[in-house]
This record gives structure tokens, sequence and C-alpha cells, in this order.
């Protein structure tokens, strides 16, 4: 009885020993890791955000300094565009922590 006691005991730790690690490698892996979200979003609320409001500033001064020239090629529109309502766009309407936005979706 002793024998089958000790013979059971080897067995339940020896296979204890192969699954555990399997399952505390998985959630270490998770714990520490992270999609890197909450990094993009700080850079781009403490940088991004006022470098791009005074890209509005000083697409709004270019805008006006470029308007004499812009109503005589008649390509105001091209220009409005270009140094407002980009800069507009990727400051205010992008959302937070996307950098990289396609031109595509600033078109809204």
């Amino acid at each position: 009885m002793k024998k089958a006691a000790i013979f059971i005991m080897i067995a339940a730790f020896s296979c204890g020993l192969f699954v555990l690690p399997a399952f505390a490698e998985d959630e270490n892996e998770r714990s520490w890791r992270g999609s890197g979200k909450g990094e993009a979003m700080f850079f781009d609320l403490v940088l991004l955000r006022p470098i791009g409001i005074a890209s509005v500033g000083v697409g709004f001064a270019a805008t006006i300094v470029a308007l004499p020239f812009s109503i005589i090629a008649n390509n105001t529109r091209e220009v409005g565009d270009a140094m407002l309502t980009e800069t507009v766009n990727y400051t205010f309407v992008r959302p937070l922590g996307e950098v990289f936005e396609p031109a595509s979706m600033l078109d809204r």
C-alpha cells in the first residue's frame, strides 16, 4: 500500500510539472506586454497636438499672405484645403493616438 501511494504521488507531481509551466508562461506574457496604444496617445497629446495647434496658426497666416496670389490664379479652394483643412483635420478631427492617419481618412 505504501508503494502504491508513493507511486501515485510521484505520478501526480510529475504530471503537474509538465502542465503548470505552460499556463504560467502564457499568463505572464500577457501581464507585462501592452498594445502600445497608451504610449501613442501620450505622445500625441503632449507633443503632436500642440505642434498641430501651432501649425493651424501658421497655416492661417500663410493663407492670408497667399490670398492675393491665389485670387489671381483662381485656386483659393486648393490653397485653403492645403494650408487650413489638412492641418485642422490632423489636429482636431483625428482620433487621439492615431498618429499616422491615411490621407483618405482626413478628407471627411
